[in-house]
């Protein structure tokens, strides 16, 4: 799998030890590598033998470097040797560096990206004004370590790297050559004017994570998506230094820029999926699997305001050390508008990924491509197995998404936004939680649907949901009953029983309970009660609500 990746190192090493790993001991600081690129699942390991790939200097692999220049682009390439590419894979790639430019700068906003004056492998001046960009084979890149704390990437689509860890203002773009990574079992070849040099060839194809389409044979579809990716780095770090600061917004929103710019491609499905199967937890803890993060891009791109990710990296050049929730937060109230419900209608919408897009209409979608998306299991989260174990305490954790599949939410600490899906015969219809009788109410009709999803979220400093008890009239429901179990709520919690009476004042069953809902099983209601109309109350004294049973 090949890694779109920005490059952060945190641990410096003695000189003697540089040498000892065929570093130049002019480099005072060595840092290991933390990779943060766009990645796919194809080569998640790596098993290419230390020093077995290259037995030379870099500049034994290559000889002419040729350039063409843009607009705002110089590209560095060669046609020979390892490194070696084809003129329409370059006309490609300059194609979209320019389309990239133009979406990234003049329709979203953000800061030009600014390129070092000397590029980094092939070691080539860049003319002023121009970002460098450079084609290389990428497992063969120059000082390897410094870029991925290994011999090589083993599967990189393209590398942003910024030479200077105080200041990440100019930057330098690798991308790979023909879209294939190297294994330790491949064909080794040697220099034809330099035999004693060998190499082990780039055998494995890149290939879309969903569809298995090879990038290697249909690479403008990967430089498309590593160009719209990898710039986008560029310019994020024209506002944050990520060497100090690191967020999960590099990755998630990298990814939705590629998929704005790109929409046909999709190899961002499969990051999805990994995510998809990690719900529950706070996004800022995300890391690798922030990837699949980007829905959280294209939602604010098509709902809010197509330039907001430029006010998000504003706000982190302002506030490097505020998390991601805390920067979407303050961009929202500055429009006016209430984080918390954004981000919770971003979450109800989530929750119709896949399989499910069909049960509302694609008004009610994240994105154009959500029915593509892989379904979200909800059980495999959280369920609640039967209405007899049905109380659950939703977690109220920041910047979290929490889906429940069935029960009963206690939410009398939950602090944060909530709503019920309820389907019925492939259709959803979203109520929102806003007090305890609505969910209790909820609870009562969960028996007559194919199935509910609680949804719970919370990015900002949130409310608690408001808690009715006192003044608020006994029910039971369904009514009339006719399947299922059958409810009272909202009970009080200075009693401990309901009586059930026929209509001629019987008492039908004496029903012990807890908190404020109590439900009866549909056999219990049928062995104790035909069909007709019949009265309860909570504890032996008080008023009495009718109710009916139709069966």
């Amino acid at each position: 799998m090949k890694r779109l990746i920005v490059i952060s190192f945190v641990i410096l090493l003695a000189c003697t030890e540089v040498i000892a790993h065929g570093r130049n001991c002019a480099t005072a600081n060595l840092f290991h590598n933390k990779q943060y690129g766009r990645s796919s699942l194809q080569a998640q390991a790596r098993p290419v033998a230390l020093f077995t790939l290259a037995n030379c200097e870099p500049e034994a692999y290559y000889n002419t470097v040729l350039s063409k220049k843009t607009e705002h682009f110089q590209i560095f390439y060669t046609l020979e040797g390892p490194h070696a590419t084809q003129k329409a894979f370059v006309d490609s790639v300059a194609t979209n560096l320019e389309r990239a430019y133009k979406f990234h700068v003049t329709d979203v906003g953000m800061r030009k990206p600014l390129g070092n004056k000397t590029s980094y492998h092939y070691r080539q001046n860049v003319e002023d004004g121009l970002y460098p960009v450079e084609i290389i084979d990428i497992d063969m890149a120059r000082n390897p370590f410094s870029l991925f704390d290994s011999n090589a990437c083993g599967g990189c689509f393209g590398v942003t790297y910024p030479e200077n860890n105080r200041n990440t203002d100019t930057t330098n773009l690798l991308i790979d050559n023909d879209f294939k990574y190297t294994h330790m079992t491949g064909k080794r070849k040697s220099m034809k004017d330099n035999p004693e040099c060998t190499y082990i060839e780039a055998s494995i194809p890149l290939t879309q994570q969903i569809t298995g389409d090879d990038f290697s044979k249909h690479w403008d579809k990967a430089i498309r998506i590593t160009v719209f990716h990898e710039l986008y780095h560029a310019c994020q770090l024209r506002y944050l230094n990520m060497y100090n600061n690191f967020t999960i917004w590099f990755e998630a929103s990298a990814v939705g820029v590629e998929e704005v710019g790109n929409p046909d491609v999709n190899d961002y499905f499969g990051y999805i999926a990994e995510t998809f199967r990690k719900l529950g937890r706070p996004f800022n803890e995300f890391g690798d699997l922030a990837y699949g993060i980007s829905p959280l891009y294209l939602y604010l791109y098509n709902n809010i305001d197509k330039k907001f990710d430029q006010e998000i990296w504003t706000n982190f050049s302002k506030n490097p050390n505020k998390s991601l929730d805390v920067q979407i937060s303050n961009y929202l109230k500055k429009k006016k508008m209430d984080a918390d419900s954004v981000f919770h209608d971003f979450a109800v919408r989530l929750s119709f990924s896949g399989e499910r897009s069909n049960a509302v209409d694609k008004s009610q979608w994240v994105y154009i491509d959500e029915n593509k998306w892989t379904t979200i299991n909800f059980d495999s989260a959280h369920t609640v197995a039967t209405l007899y174990e049905h109380e659950f305490v939703p977690d109220t954790t920041r910047f979290l998404i929490s889906y429940y599949s069935g029960g009963l939410p206690n939410l009398s600490t939950y602090k944060g936004e909530a709503s019920a899906a309820i389907y019925r015969k492939g259709k959803a219809t979203v109520i929102p939680v806003k007090t305890t009788n609505t969910a209790d109410s909820i609870f009562g009709t969960m028996s007559s649907a194919d199935s509910t999803i609680w949804i719970f979220s919370r990015i900002g400093e949130g409310d608690y949901v408001e808690t009715i008890t006192k003044d608020s009239k006994l029910k039971a429901y369904p009514i009339p009953w006719r399947e299922g179990s059958l409810c009272f709520s909202p009970l009080p919690r200075d009693k401990d029983y309901i009586e059930i009476r026929n209509r001629r004042g019987a008492i039908v069953m004496h029903e012990e309970y807890q908190g404020t809902i109590h439900c009866i099983d549909e056999k219990t209601v049928r062995e104790k009660m035909v069909p007709g109309v019949y009265w309860f109350r909570a504890g032996n004294s008080g008023k009495a609500e009718k109710f009916i049973i139709i069966y």
